[in-house]
């Protein structure tokens, strides 16, 4: 069958359903965030915050490339079963070195044996739950990721409250854990395990392996700057923390259109390059539109969110901090349309290169500044870093054209289905 281009109008629409699930997620997490910090306390917080970000960061290293790599690959007949069991048996191997080592890096953090153990679990609960949803997603299954996101978001609260409610403050991380390891269990892929051929085995991986360095490049400043400041600004890094918790939610939605997106030029690949484009320009420009929007009412707002009945009054001093970091989320978010069009348009390892160097330079600057000026150290790196991958993303995704054209040899991909 011949690939048939979506409509931009179609394609939003298709990520503002996957970002419910998103914004479920995210609204859940600032759920989490405001019941430790009002019913427990602001060191708390700081922990659970900064013990998710080690979480969140481990999953960079292979479990969302490895999500990222089942959207790529899933929507091309032929492919679909061959490069998911490249993909499976790979994201396996990784959780056997990334959750023991989650659980050292905890230790090291706050010396605590019971928080060493829950982030383990966390570090593998989350990184199945980044990689069955891009799973998911790559089967076209966007309804069924959404419902379980509400479900496994509920089995997270429910369990910190009753955490909370009996004061077993050592096990404040394990519910998250509880609801990542619902989704997971309940959306594993279970396709057939076909042995892919050599070529097909290596694409896959050196695929993933890209995606891995464009993602730890890019999402992992925002969860070393929470880690940097509970190491080096720990009585700021409870306000800190609830000043990123407002910000996870918007940034989510930048996760869920790229998600989208993926597949969406994937499956438009072998398009002619004007066609492919004028789709990249034209959402570009809707979600530029969003996100500015979005961004501008949260950042109008953030002095109520940090006030009572929200938080205790004590909280509003991450104000200044919350704002600066939405500010800079926006920028990275205004980038989630080119880098998804440079993934799957040929141009991975330009993407990955990019944010490398982005990487290093904002965490240069992060490992200098944040022992000098703490927190604010901290969100000067992660916008150095930032801005610098972001808006050179963006330049390129806007100038260079796809490398795989109507011309091209390669599977193509069926008409998609029609949108919910």
């Amino acid at each position: 069958m011949v690939a048939v281009a979506r409509t931009p109008q179609t394609v939003v629409s298709r990520a503002v359903v996957t970002a419910v699930g998103m914004a479920i997620q995210g609204v859940a997490r600032f759920a989490y965030t405001w019941v430790v910090a009002n019913f427990v306390g602001a060191e708390e917080v700081g922990d659970v915050n900064a013990l998710l970000s080690v979480a969140v960061f481990a999953a960079l290293v292979w479990p969302q490339p490895a999500g990222i790599g089942a959207t790529r690959y899933l929507p091309i007949p032929g492919e679909a079963a061959p490069a998911m069991t490249v993909i499976r048996r790979s994201f396996i191997l990784s959780l056997v070195v990334l959750a023991p080592a989650g659980g050292v890096v905890a230790w090291m953090l706050v010396a605590d044996p019971w928080a060493a153990f829950g982030t383990a679990i966390l570090v593998a609960s989350y990184g199945g739950y980044v990689f069955t949803r891009g799973a998911l997603l790559g089967r076209d299954e966007i309804i069924r990721a959404t419902v379980w996101d509400a479900i496994s978001s509920a089995v997270s609260l429910g369990a910190l409250v009753l955490v909370v409610l009996g004061r077993v403050h050592w096990a404040l991380i394990l519910p998250l854990a509880a609801g990542y390891l619902a989704f997971t269990l309940l959306n594993w892929p279970r396709e057939q395990d076909p042995e892919p051929p050599a070529d097909l085995r290596r694409e896959v991986l050196l695929f993933t392996r890209d995606s891995a360095v464009a993602a730890i490049a890019s999402g992992g400043l925002l969860s070393l700057t929470m880690v940097l400041v509970r190491a080096w600004d720990a009585p700021n890094a409870g306000y800190f923390a609830v000043a990123l918790s407002l910000a996870t939610p918007a940034n989510l939605l930048a996760l869920a259109l790229n998600q989208i997106l993926v597949p969406h030029f994937s499956r438009i690949r072998n398009l002619a390059p004007e066609v492919i484009r004028a789709s990249h320009r034209k959402i570009f420009l809707v979600s530029s539109v969003g996100f500015v929007v979005v961004f501008g009412l949260l950042i109008w707002i953030t002095p109520f969110l940090l006030r009572p009945p929200f938080f205790r009054e004590e909280y509003i001093a991450g104000a200044d901090v919350m704002r600066a970091l939405l500010l800079i989320v926006l920028v990275m978010s205004l980038m989630a349309v080119p880098t998804s069009y440079l993934a799957a348009v040929g141009y991975q390892r330009l993407h990955a290169t990019v944010w490398l160097v982005a990487f290093v330079i904002g965490a240069i600057v992060l490992f200098v500044a944040t022992p000098i000026l703490g927190q604010w150290g901290a969100v000067i790196g992660y916008a150095v870093g930032a801005c610098l991958g972001s808006f050179t993303l963006i330049g390129y995704g806007l100038a260079l054209s796809p490398r795989v054209s109507a011309a091209a040899p390669g599977p193509t991909a069926p008409a998609p289905p029609t949108a919910p």
